[in-house]
């Protein structure tokens, strides 16, 4: 019987801060508004490349003071990151905050605006923001150019789409918006490309290569297209279309290729193999 009334004695005061937690649940919450006009972003919309974004931010404490207001970026779905983060005091704020936007052309970025109050209580608001291309011209076909078998001892395996620039086995990775992956010890050319930066690569149509002219249209083409897209795309074969979105951080990185001619040496121990290319996008 002493044992029972041990354990009630205990069982008190744990009940009382559970109901004193419990409590602290209903403190009122902060609100959070943001204000429309000109230039300002109080909704969901689509803004070009390296925009700056301005939130016109009031919030209010549900209690006494607010703490602090935090902004952060999502991009297509990544770990968010802290975008802007000010301290607080008092009952009501009214301020602007300025950032450039995060991502690049295609991308999508949920921006969280979270308003923190001194009661630990808190509101957010979240926009979903899309990075649009300007309307702007394709720059000039470029062509001829050749990534070889990985295996090809000093002859360029990769390529950087941005610079216009074959690269050997020695350049670093991150560069690499095509890297043959032809794998060591195999006996043929496997025809097959990913890249050193987390490129994705789809295949569309001879007419969209004939039609492609400005970065609307690629951006157009990459967000009808990237539900199929791939890190690796293989069999290769001459007159092959293949739109790539490159891992690179750039305003403008879609690209449209057309495959040329794919060159398979076939001796034994030769690996003078290559996929040959033209492609249209637009400079950085």
């Amino acid at each position: 019987m002493k044992f029972k009334h041990i354990l009630w004695a205990l069982a008190v005061p744990a009940l009382a801060f559970l109901a004193s937690c419990g409590e602290d649940s209903k403190d009122p919450k902060p609100t959070l508004a943001l204000t429309g006009g000109a230039g300002l972003i109080a909704g969901d919309c689509q803004v070009g490349p390296d925009s700056m974004l301005a939130f016109s931010i009031t919030a209010t404490a549900g209690s006494e003071n607010l703490k602090g207001v935090t902004i952060t970026a999502s991009v297509n779905g990544a770990s968010a990151v802290v975008a802007f983060d000010t301290m607080l005091t008092g009952k009501t704020a009214s301020f602007l905050a300025q950032r450039q936007v995060a991502g690049n052309v295609g991308d999508e970025v949920v921006y969280t605006i979270t308003a923190a109050d001194a009661n630990g209580q808190t509101a957010e608001v979240k926009l979903n923001i899309e990075v649009a291309p300007a309307l702007l011209p394709l720059d000039n076909l470029v062509q001829g150019q050749k990534v070889y078998n990985y295996l090809y001892n000093g002859f360029p395996s990769g390529y950087n789409l941005n610079l216009g620039l074959a690269l050997t086995s020695g350049s670093a990775g991150t560069l690499k918006d095509i890297l043959d992956k032809t794998p060591t010890g195999a006996a043929e050319f496997t025809s097959t490309w990913g890249s050193g930066n987390g490129a994705k690569f789809v295949r569309v149509t001879a007419n969209d290569y004939t039609n492609a002219s400005t970065t609307t249209f690629l951006y157009n083409l990459w967000k009808a297209n990237a539900a199929s897209a791939t890190t690796e795309i293989s069999n290769i074969v001459k007159n092959d279309i293949i739109l790539v979105k490159t891992g690179q951080d750039l305003t403008y990185n879609i690209y449209i290729l057309k495959i040329e001619n794919v060159v398979i040496n076939t001796a034994a121990g030769n690996h003078n193999d290559y996929i040959q290319f033209a492609y249209k996008g637009k400079d950085n």
